[in-house]
């Protein structure tokens, strides 16, 4: 049997002693794990009590008498520990005042082991192979956020926050070792771990994808880049970082020592399983289309409009982002069936779209701007939002002649 109390906070609560295991997911009140949880997060500290009747008894849960119902939570919270058989039976002692966990019970501190393997993975001299190794133990102690039953409470959340930022650093910084010794098969398996628990940062993403290309995966680099791309879409309103489209160029570009045919290249390009829709595309694609567009309208003599969708929450002083995802969410599926399947659309912000529309006239534009927001308006139960379209004719690309003689 283990000497020491394992104590495990990352992902979820547990204490473990020898066989025996306690956690969170038991089915016993929330407010006995809230307290035992907040004297584990600060065991080297002798609590106030009114601390913890502060911190539970608050004005939205009055307590009649507060001291006594903290006592009998400390009673039921000892008793929770007892099922453990530890062989020192004061866990939580209660002096002049205040509460504090036994600091002469031998324990494990997850989060404490997390701390001090980065910070001795950061501090003097080592070689890479000694900082890979304790960069990776520290990594498999994090097995996602900080007793996330108290997320909702600020002392966990903000203690949350400052390991998540030091998980997401210490990701980082092996990745970049891994990469160093082109260990691409551990970049990969490290970065789809960290990128399930924490799936918008960027760097950890970035690795992700760099990690399956460089170990022979291009398919699925591509689908994790097309993944990402969307999320920061979706999430921000943004493009995906310039490094993520290089690193997508170098993917997608043509590789050395291999000579294509027209018909191996045109199948690659061939867009399988293609519905009749109008044809979606990333923002930074929507520009090269919109400059072959500008380039070549004049010559060809084709009218094409631009038109941009707005949604707005119909309170103006309303914030509702879920009403705003939602509402783009249907417009996405509308202007995919309304215009053709010629026809090129992008997502420009996080309430925005922009479509390009070869048509003959500026009326014409204004009609298909009306079918889309009459076919949206029978498709949003329940959402308070306003819908408005402005269209504009694409202006022909003009270009320096100074230069011809």
């Amino acid at each position: 049997m283990s000497e020491s109390l394992v104590i495990r906070t990352f992902g979820g609560f547990s204490m473990t002693y020898g066989d025996k295991t306690i956690s969170d997911q038991d089915n016993r009140s929330k407010k006995l794990w809230i307290i035992l949880e907040y004297i584990i997060a600060f065991h080297d500290r002798n609590i106030p009590q009114s601390t913890i009747i502060d911190l539970i008894w608050n004005e939205e849960s009055v307590s009649a008498d507060p001291e006594n119902a903290l006592k009998t939570a400390l009673h039921r919270i000892r008793g929770m520990i007892d099922e453990l058989e530890l062989p020192e039976k004061k866990t939580v002692i209660r002096k002049q005042g205040t509460f504090s966990w036994n600091k002469t019970i031998s324990c494990e501190y997850d989060f404490e082991d997390f701390i001090a393997l980065y910070n001795k993975a950061i501090a003097g001299e080592k070689t890479d192979e000694e900082r890979i190794d304790l960069l990776i133990r520290a990594f498999e102690l994090y097995k996602g956020e900080f007793l996330p039953k108290c997320s909702t409470e600020s002392w966990a959340s903000n203690l949350a926050t400052r390991y998540l930022n030091i998980y997401e650093k210490l990701v980082n910084e092996l990745a970049q070792l891994l990469v160093k010794y082109e260990r691409y098969t551990e970049v990969t398996d490290i970065c789809g771990k960290a990128a399930s628990l924490d799936p918008l940062d960027e760097n950890i993403n970035f690795y992700l994808v760099l990690g399956l290309y460089k170990s022979g995966n291009q398919h699925k680099a591509i689908e994790q880049y097309k993944r990402i791309t969307d999320v920061y879409y979706n999430e921000f309103g943004i493009d995906s970082p310039d490094r993520f489209q290089k690193l997508f160029d170098e993917i997608t570009s043509h590789q050395s020592g291999y000579e294509a045919d027209l018909k191996s290249i045109q199948g690659d390009l061939y867009e399988k399983n293609a519905e009749k829709t109008a044809y979606y595309c990333d923002y930074s694609v929507f520009q090269h289309f919109y400059k072959i567009q500008a380039r070549s309208c004049e010559r060809n003599g084709m009218s094409i409009f631009l038109m941009l969708l707005t949604i707005r929450n119909k309170d103006k002083l309303s914030d509702d982002k879920e009403q705003i995802k939602q509402a783009m969410d249907k417009m996405q599926t509308v202007i995919s069936q309304a215009l053709r399947s010629s026809d090129i659309y992008s997502r420009y912000s996080i309430n925005q779209f922009i479509a390009m529309l070869p048509t003959a006239c500026y009326e014409n534009s204004l009609l298909i701007g009306e079918r889309v927001l009459k076919r949206f308006d029978s498709t949003r139960p329940n959402l308070k939002v306003s819908v408005s379209f402005a269209v504009k004719y694409l202006e022909p690309q003009m270009f320096d002649h100074s230069d011809e003689y």
